[in-house]
């Protein structure tokens, strides 16, 4: 049973409204890049983990905090004995380790996500200590893409690579595992204690002024300016979108990326860059959000 879903982190749905909007640098590419791929990844191995057929409480991207250290854990699974914790990666090519070193097919060497799950799981089993629970963690890096290769693996190390995705989720299968309120109690505390990270703290610095007007495509995220009856249509994907939904999901951009401006009409309407007009806009925001103030000046929540 999963009881902590796992969805775009605030920090991904801000760079992806970003992108169309301001000149990324390379370090903000690859940063995105990382977040989009990452995410990808996971929701993979969210589909694969739809085979666990045994009893288990399932709490996806949790951010945790022991001995001062804030740690995150992809997926922390809780069964009978034991509590699986899984660090996800979404790597693609050819990769090897040498001389206890994880490096691309070049040479290059690379963040060693096994580093990683010895120090999540080691902060993991403290918190689980402090809190009172003794149950055992195992833990595990999955390589989720099936065009990922490593070569001279450390032997015994705690990987489960691409071809090895069946056979380990029909050994996980074969486990005993009865839940009871003790499990439950493990789940409820670690919700608990999860985190919401501040999004803005990594993002590029960018202000209203220097940001790109318009309206985006929800499906091709570039901006559309062909307005047919009452939709908006991509000149790029072609697809359709109603003028309504495309001004109400931009307030929600404007939302997100600037949290402390004053939603008003004026603001969306320059916001959408004048696509949609000032009347229609008025209309939108008065029949679907809830509105504070005199006329001239009134905010919408």
């Amino acid at each position: 049973m999963i009881l902590k879903y796992r969805y775009e982190s605030d920090e991904l749905k801000i760079m992806n409204l970003l992108e169309p909007r301001m000149i990324f640098t390379e370090k903000d590419k690859q940063r995105h890049y990382s977040l989009r791929k990452g995410y990808k990844g996971e929701v993979q191995y969210d589909i694969w983990m739809q085979s666990l057929e045994i009893q288990n409480l399932t709490l996806n991207d949790l951010l945790l905090e022991a001995s001062s250290t804030t740690f995150q854990i992809d997926s922390s699974v809780i069964t009978q004995n034991k509590i699986l914790l899984f660090e996800v990666k979404d790597y693609e090519g050819d990769y090897y380790y040498e001389d206890e070193r994880l490096k691309i097919i070049n040479g290059e060497e690379i963040k060693d996500p096994l580093i990683q799950l010895k120090r999540s799981t080691s902060l993991f089993r403290q918190l689980l200590s402090s809190l009172g629970f003794h149950l055992e963690v195992e833990s595990y890096v999955l390589f989720i893409n099936p065009e990922f290769t490593l070569y001279q693996a450390p032997k015994n190390a705690p990987i489960i690579l691409p071809s090895q995705l069946n056979r380990f989720m029909k050994k996980l299968n074969k486990r005993q595992s009865t839940l009871n309120n003790l499990h439950q109690k493990i789940a409820d505390k670690l919700l608990e204690l999860h985190t919401v990270d501040n999004p803005y703290k990594r993002v590029p610095k960018y202000g209203y002024e220097q940001l790109k007007k318009g309206i985006v495509c929800g499906e091709y995220h570039s901006f559309v300016d062909v307005v047919v009856k009452r939709e908006l249509v991509c000149s790029h994907c072609g697809s359709h979108e109603k003028i309504d939904t495309a001004v109400l999901r931009s307030v929600g951009e404007l939302k997100l990326l600037l949290p402390d401006k004053k939603v008003t009409t004026s603001l969306v309407h320059e916001w959408c860059n004048g696509v949609v007009p000032l009347k229609s806009v008025r209309r939108i925001l008065l029949s679907n959000l809830e509105s504070l103030g005199e006329r001239n000046t009134r905010y919408f929540l």
